[in-house]
């Protein structure tokens, strides 16, 4: 649905707004519309069954497509509960004010690393400043740009187990109670480092509230929390299930209203709709999501020695899948088993 979307308004796109694409956007609406056509690469797949075998065009794996990244969504998934300890979870958000929003497109690449260091450090501040607790925490971070009506809303999800290390006892220490940190305190220590780091990376800054929007929730064992963050990682900003219409001139949506819970609908150009789309890409090469403290990818010893302590059956080892495919003819599983290249258009 998205795909036919692109191919139908890329022109009018680039007719009303051409100057305002990045090449990073440009790069994506190209691979986003190529992908799995016949004119890309194919993969050969084979069924591990009944040896059915059969050609399969090859994704685009741009992280905005909605067709791709499946398998790096469940894989990315698969490590992050992996980690996953016996302890209450938290998820705190830190969002940019509106006057920001402008500079963060003019700049995403600089102020989305500030925005994720700056939301990081705050919270590693407060997991060693706090009375009695004094200990380093772990942290699941990931970036998005997006509200649920798919406007531009940068902010930061971290995903929080609710306990730490106390580095100079050597012990760990539990988060006791239903709250982790107070939003507003959160939210005036990273105003303040965010701003100054921009300062410092020569960039003007604008006028902003004196009061930042910073959520701190309770979010069960983290599972939940964890899977919605995955939804939105690899595989765009909408599925095509809440595309409901395209009428040839307009494309209608669906979201789930955050505060109310009821499911509305937007209507827009759509050149417009994809333009709100391609606001979202990524700038190449930056990481949406990063690891912190005992959870980062260079931390493995520690973690263990923190599930031991808490007497977590020691997880089995993650292997590394290849993407699967279901056969149409008894449902088992196919492997891709070589790339059959495209022939080049003749000239």
């Amino acid at each position: 649905m998205l795909q036919s979307i692109l191919e139908d308004y890329s022109q009018r796109l680039i007719t009303r707004y051409g100057d305002k694409l990045s090449k990073d956007q440009y790069s994506a609406l190209n691979a986003m519309t190529r992908c799995k056509q016949e004119s890309t690469n194919e993969l050969f797949v084979q069924c591990q069954q009944c040896d059915y075998s059969t050609r399969v065009p090859q994704s685009c794996g741009h992280r905005s497509c909605n067709q791709c990244q499946n398998h790096s969504t469940q894989q990315w998934l698969d490590r992050q509960l992996h980690k996953q300890l016996p302890v209450n979870y938290f998820m705190a958000t830190f969002t940019l004010p509106s006057e920001l929003r402008s500079t963060a497109m003019q700049q995403p690449k600089i102020v989305f690393n500030l925005l994720i260091q700056s939301a990081a450090s705050t919270l590693k501040r407060f997991g060693l400043n706090e009375k009695n607790f004094n200990s380093e925490l772990g942290l699941c971070v990931v970036l998005h740009t997006h509200t649920r009506r798919l406007d531009y809303h940068p902010h930061v999800h971290i995903v929080i187990p609710g306990g730490g290390i106390h580095k100079a006892r050597k012990e760990w220490r539990k988060i006791k109670g239903k709250y982790l940190f107070n939003g507003r305190s959160l939210a005036k220590v990273f105003r303040a480092e965010f701003l100054q780091q921009l300062k410092e990376a020569g960039i003007t800054v604008p006028i902003t509230p004196k009061q930042w929007v910073t959520q701190c929730k309770k979010v069960g064992k983290g599972t939940q929390a964890l899977t919605y963050l995955a939804r939105y990682l690899y595989r765009g900003v909408i599925s095509n299930k809440n595309i409901i219409h395209d009428d040839g001139t307009h494309v209608t949506f669906q979201y789930k209203d955050s505060k109310t819970k009821e499911w509305k609908t937007r209507t827009l150009a759509g050149e417009t709709f994809i333009f709100l789309l391609l606001q979202h890409v990524l700038p190449k090469g930056f990481r949406r999501a990063r690891d912190y403290g005992y959870l980062h990818g260079n931390a493995k010893r520690t973690l263990k020695i923190i599930q031991w302590v808490l007497k977590v059956e020691p997880p089995p080892k993650l292997e590394k899948r290849r993407a699967e495919f279901s056969c149409k003819h008894c449902n088992g599983i196919m492997h891709a088993s070589g790339i059959i290249l495209a022939r080049a258009s003749p000239r």
